[in-house]
């Protein structure tokens, strides 16, 4: 038998070095190391201490931050605005449990939109809970809303997108005060719309009876916005960034386009089926199977649609987000499209939409956010709206001057918070803002 030689050797030593000191650091450590959440920087994605309320009003349960709503104080519920008395004996729960893996960022670099654990360098915190958004050697900027890098608009995918989102409103929780206004209306009196007779809170469509040479407009649902900020009470048509966590922070909100609307769809007939999401408005020609999206009137992109699917209750998904649209049927993405890449020329098709004249039934006016539906009986009902985060360019006012435009080094990581106005993440003016890639200790799940 052949002895090892002596290079063989030393190389086994050093293999088992490496695992004695492996296998010492994550017997003493653990590979997922327990921790608990003390800030409010990652809501709604992870909770601090807080407090949940539900409301007495439309029984829509929301958490607010327990560091920052004292006892005896009113809170106003985020779906339908009723103030709700904050008792002084409420029970704090404490904050999210998550487990930190310490062991997949030995062997590769923390990714884009993964929430790390890292070393923090401003004493007496010793850890920090953020989401990554720019990697080594970016330009990360931040405008409008939403992170650039190297001068381009970062989009998100669907998973993101989805796991990232805000509830806005969810129709399911109905105010029972009687002066309380509708969020969901018809946009005219002459409306074929109807509520919906099971008393879901929904909404059902019966086309009336025309001559074949007609044109039938296009009879709209509208979602219109109740802003319930500080205890004001304001409809209008644009989306604020509001969170309800932050009850007690006085701040600048900003109005937001990148929003989601989700309902339960079911289809009979022939005809169209139309959402409206910010500018963009998508036709469903459920005659010819064919998906129209436009843009400020005019036509972006044709797809299909998947028809038959409609004609069974399904769960449709209509975002806008990042300047890119989503349209997604019971979690599969059956089409995406983005519209800072549109074609040069309009895209015809066969498809007839009315051209109703101002005032009109047809006419949409100012809405953000609305179902409509041309000769096609339709039910509607489970309507939810929500938001993307919308990155604020300042820290609950202080001024946040790196994000006009940072470079990052070799082993630099931005990291943002997903409570934007009151996180201390990468926009502070400091080099220690910088997550260094020494400094990061692992990625964080939660601990269900």
């Amino acid at each position: 038998m052949r002895r090892p030689s002596g290079l063989k050797i030393a190389a086994l030593m050093l293999c088992g070095v490496l695992l004695v000191l492996l296998f010492s650091r994550f017997a003493v450590q653990g590979i997922f190391l327990p921790i608990r959440v003390i800030g409010a920087s990652m809501a709604e994605t992870f909770w601090g201490p807080h407090y949940t309320i539900c409301c007495k009003n439309c029984q829509f349960c929301f958490v607010v931050d327990a560091a920052t709503v004292p006892p005896q104080r009113f809170t106003n519920c985020p779906n339908c605005g009723s103030q709700n008395e904050h008792k002084a004996n409420e029970r704090v729960i404490a904050g999210d449990r998550l487990l930190v893996d310490q062991m997949s960022y030995q062997f590769r670099d923390p990714c884009r939109w993964e929430t790390i654990l890292f070393r923090s360098t401003d004493p007496p915190i010793a850890h920090c809970l953020k989401r990554v958004v720019g990697l080594p050697n970016e330009n990360v900027s931040i405008a409008d809303g939403d992170i650039w890098i190297n001068e381009e608009r970062l989009k998100k995918d669907w998973s993101t997108l989805d796991s990232l989102a805000l509830v806005v409103h969810d129709a399911r929780y109905v105010s029972q005060q009687p002066r309380s206004p509708p969020r969901w209306r018809p946009q005219h009196d002459q409306t074929q719309w109807k509520k919906n007779a099971q008393g879901n809170q929904g909404f059902e469509y019966f086309p009336c009876t025309q001559s074949t040479d007609q044109v039938a407009p296009i009879d709209w649902i509208v979602y219109k916005h109740v802003d319930f900020h500080h205890g004001r009470l304001r409809v209008t048509n644009q989306i604020t960034d509001n969170y309800a966590y932050n009850q007690t922070l006085s701040r600048k909100l900003y109005w937001t386009d990148d929003l989601i609307l989700s309902a339960n769809i079911q289809c009979f007939g022939s005809g169209s089926l139309f959402f409206q999401v910010g500018t963009c408005r998508l036709q469903i020609d459920c005659s010819q199977g064919l998906g129209i999206l436009r843009e400020s009137g005019r036509e972006v992109a044709t797809f299909d649609c998947k028809i038959k699917k409609l004609r069974a209750p399904v769960r449709i998904e209509v975002a806008s987000v990042d300047r890119r649209f989503f349209f997604v049927i019971d979690r599969e993405v059956i089409f995406s499209c983005d519209l800072e890449a549109q074609p040069a020329q309009p895209i015809a098709h066969t498809t007839k939409v009315s051209t109703e004249p101002a005032g009109s039934i047809g006419e949409l006016r100012d809405a953000r956010l609305a179902v409509g539906s041309q000769s096609l009986r339709v039910t509607v009902d489970d309507l939810l709206v929500r938001r993307d985060i919308y990155y604020t360019p300042d820290i609950q006012g202080i001024l946040a001057s790196r994000v006009g435009d940072y470079h990052l080094g070799k082993e630099e990581f931005f990291v943002l918070g997903d409570n934007s106005p009151v996180s201390l993440d990468s926009r502070r003016d400091m080099d220690e803002a910088i997550v260094r890639r020494a400094d990061v200790l692992g990625r964080v799940w939660r601990w269900r």
